[in-house]
């Protein structure tokens, strides 16, 4: 068993917060709840055990050559006692805003209709057929069932990335599907400095190499059809790259341009004006976030 310990980067990330609160008041709110959210899932870490993974560096070489995340989603393992806790906190904070919906599913696990266990593990593929069925079939609000089984799970896929992060071949793999989970980015980064494209996983977090001219979604990589734009008033720092194929976007950080550590789970947030564009040109997100 490893335990992950302490969150070192928790004030770093809570100031992070603080200063793009500032910056834009207009996201002041919805920063103020992922601030929550962060603080609640950073209490857990702590307690999070994971199993010594089997792997070595002749395991990894093949996964990485075939194709291969280092974990599949269904070998992850988490602690049913330790997730549900943070539902349950999840909950509460939620309860502030949204406090209809968020007292049907507390009625829904109270009464046993909800089994939290099985919505955790069948949260954890992408289609989200299981969390569609359960929503409807309990009458729940579907977009927040989602928010809150996936983002109870993140740290879990986060102490899996952790461990694992060792073992990618970052030169080789160039993938639009992490290596370590095997789940779609949700966010990019550019290294001028580097010349090179990171792609963020929107499960465990990890970032990874990627092709600098290429959809990561379709995997399109005719610049005829791929573009991009930012607003003026923002400049270069950050940007949403499109895809005229699959009519995708992914919002892109220039590292240089902003001059400061990126935390992209809070530069997704404070970034949401760019949602707004992307939509109004016709561009979407597979799945949006809550926020």
């Amino acid at each position: 068993m490893i335990n992950m310990g302490k969150d070192e980067n928790l004030d770093k990330i809570l100031n992070r917060i603080d200063a793009l609160c500032e910056k834009r008041p207009s996201h002041k709110e919805v920063l103020k709840f992922l601030k929550q959210v962060i603080t609640e899932q950073s209490k857990i870490k702590p307690e999070i055990k994971i199993d010594s993974i089997d792997i070595n560096e002749n395991i990894a070489k093949i996964k990485c050559k075939e194709g291969f995340p280092l974990v599949s989603k269904e070998d992850i393992r988490f602690d049913v006692d330790l997730a549900t806790t943070l539902f349950k906190r999840l909950c509460e904070i939620l309860n502030e805003r949204v406090s209809e919906d968020i007292k049907k599913i507390n009625k829904a696990i109270d009464g046993q209709e909800l089994d939290l266990e099985e919505l955790f593990k069948k949260a954890l593929p992408e289609n989200g057929n299981h969390i569609k069925a359960v929503a409807q079939n309990l009458g729940l609000n579907q977009f927040l069932l989602s928010f809150l089984a996936k983002n109870t799970l993140k740290p879990f896929f986060e102490a899996y990335a952790n461990e694992l992060k060792e073992y990618v071949d970052q030169e080789h793999w160039l993938k639009n599907y992490c290596p370590v989970c095997g789940s779609e980015p949700f966010m990019a980064e550019l290294s001028e400095k580097e010349g090179k494209r990171f792609l963020i996983c929107s499960s465990c977090g990890y970032k990874w190499r990627f092709v600098r001219i290429r959809c990561p979604y379709c995997n399109n990589n005719n610049h005829k059809t791929l573009r991009y734009f930012y607003t003026e008033k923002e400049g270069r720092a950050y940007r949403v790259d499109v895809c005229d194929k699959c009519k995708r976007y992914i919002k892109t950080i220039d590292t240089n341009e902003l001059g400061e550590e990126v935390i992209p789970a809070i530069e997704d947030v404070g970034t949401m004006y760019l949602d707004l564009l992307a939509e109004k040109q016709g561009y979407k997100r597979d799945e949006k976030t809550l926020f």
